[in-house]
């Protein structure tokens, strides 16, 4: 007789069944991880835009409008959008600015797939003239927004960091 060596049934569901339970457990702080990283970007954009803002008011005594996002001396790699006034377009996020007119100085919406429009945007990070050393995080819409991206914008708004 030959000895034949092979898994039973049961083995192979033993391992398919913890494969799957590593599986869910890492899946949610995999996305954590990622929006976090995403997040941390725009915080780093929205403080180069308040800056570029701070040195537009020095120069000019106001802050560049929504219509002048160009004229703002920051570097952000993505495209121009002017549909909807200067903003400038990533694959995770629509920056621009408010100046006097708006009442805010920097604002980043969080895209949610190729939309543009804002009211496709789950939250918003956002700098008040009033207060220019915080950052905010606005929930937007309750319907798109992750339970992850929720936890790191109120973790955010309490701690100021992530």
């Amino acid at each position: 007789m030959k000895n034949k060596q092979a898994f039973t049934l049961i083995e192979l569901l033993v391992v398919v069944l913890i494969i799957g339970i590593l599986a869910a457990i890492a899946l949610p702080q995999y996305q954590r991880a990622v929006e976090k990283s995403r997040m941390i970007e725009a915080i780093a954009n929205v403080r180069a835009i308040v800056r570029a803002q701070q040195l537009y008011f020095l120069a000019n005594g106001r802050y560049a409008l929504i219509n002048e996002m160009d004229s703002l001396s920051v570097e952000i790699p993505g495209s121009l959008d002017q549909t909807q006034g200067y903003r400038i377009r990533t694959n995770h996020f629509i920056y621009s600015c408010g100046g006097n007119e708006e009442g805010w100085l920097a604002i980043a919406y969080r895209r949610t797939g190729t939309e543009t429009d804002v009211n496709y945007t789950p939250y918003r990070l956002e700098v008040l003239e009033t207060e220019p050393d915080r950052i905010r995080c606005t929930i937007i819409s309750y319907e798109l927004i992750t339970p992850t991206q929720k936890k790191l914008c109120q973790q955010f708004n309490n701690t100021g960091s992530l």
